[in-house]
């Protein structure tokens, strides 16, 4: 059992009847950063909680179970009581870290808050107005129609949270596959211009193209839309210049960035526009319709394909984003 117990993948702890630790495996001395052999109960007065939950165990002779934390990571410990011809013997403590299932559960926590946060704004308007037509039976013509094209308007930013949450869930599955076909970079680049040239004809930028040919096995649908993504990116957040798109291979990497003129980024929130939900600017980008999915989306797919994503950007002066792909040759 003791054997066993060595790769158990869980701390385990044996306490005699004299309050010596007997045994402890490899596992619960890597959690704490020390060997727990031979110690008594007060040699590990300094882990309070830990020595805590061994000294009711000890004192109450029963099972207990508790959770604790001790630098930054969580455990779950068990104890049951060692008895022989009704005589305790002492106490086993069995520990699981579970640093990772608490994460998940705050993030899930965390992320179902942003979600009911998000829906709650276009709920409210699309309620608000249909409340307001309902009681108004003389409303005039243009001012029904401007309620009706509001309504609608927010309905399909909802459409839009809901089709990217979707997204987002297919990702995140552990058994998610990329479909990856060889696809030419400069020829991707290009399809996914011609999808935007209305966009971009309206905003008035000018989008300069310097994508080297070269033939990458990726997700050419997946990658499509982060380019899409990206482009329209660059164009909410830039009132006039340019838009520069420049591919080059560079070693055994593809390198493609994307720099815009725009209003740029602060450089306490380059770490935060990836995450969900997360926006520079909310105003603008609720009037130009995003989900504030986007950014999340494409880096979770370029990590998919084995690549990076990085920003650099200062207020006022523009943002660049830089996506590195690997090569196998």
């Amino acid at each position: 059992f003791l054997s066993l117990s060595q790769s158990f993948g869980s701390g385990l702890l044996m306490i005699d009847a004299d309050g010596i630790i007997q045994f402890a495996n490899s596992d619960i001395n890597s959690y704490f950063g020390r060997d727990f052999n031979g110690k008594r109960l007060a040699d590990v007065e300094d882990i309070t909680d830990l020595h805590s939950f061994m000294s009711q165990s000890f004192a109450l002779e029963t099972v207990l179970r508790e959770q604790i934390e001790h630098r930054n990571r969580f455990y779950d410990l068990i104890s049951t009581p060692m008895f022989e011809e009704e005589m305790f013997r002492g106490s086993l403590i069995l520990v699981h870290d579970i640093t990772l299932l608490k994460t998940a559960e705050e993030y899930q926590k965390r992320f179902t808050a942003d979600v009911s946060h998000e829906l709650r704004t276009p709920l409210s308007t699309i309620k608000g107005f249909s409340e307001i037509l309902s009681r108004n039976g003389h409303m005039k013509d243009d001012e029904r129609q401007e309620f009706i094209e509001l309504i609608h308007k927010e309905a399909e930013r909802m459409e839009l949270i809901l089709k990217d949450l979707s997204q987002i869930a297919r990702l995140d599955r552990l058994d998610y596959e990329l479909e990856r076909t060889p696809t030419d970079t400069r020829e991707l680049v290009k399809e996914c211009l011609s999808v935007l040239r209305k966009t971009i004809d309206d905003s008035g930028l000018e989008v300069v193209v310097d994508v080297a040919p070269h033939v990458l096995n990726i997700d050419k649908h997946k990658m499509s839309q982060v380019l899409i993504n990206m482009v329209k990116n660059a164009i909410s957040y830039t009132d006039e210049g340019s838009i520069t798109i420049i591919g080059q291979r560079d070693k055994k990497r593809y390198v493609l960035t994307i720099a815009d003129t725009g209003i740029g980024v602060a450089e306490e929130d380059h770490k935060k526009i990836f995450k969900r939900f997360y926006r520079v600017d909310r105003a603008r980008s609720r009037d130009t319709g995003g989900s504030g999915l986007g950014l999340s989306i494409s880096k979770n797919t370029i990590l998919k394909h084995g690549g990076s994503i990085d920003v650099a950007s200062k207020l006022g002066e523009g943002t660049t984003f830089t996506i590195t792909l690997p090569l196998k040759d």
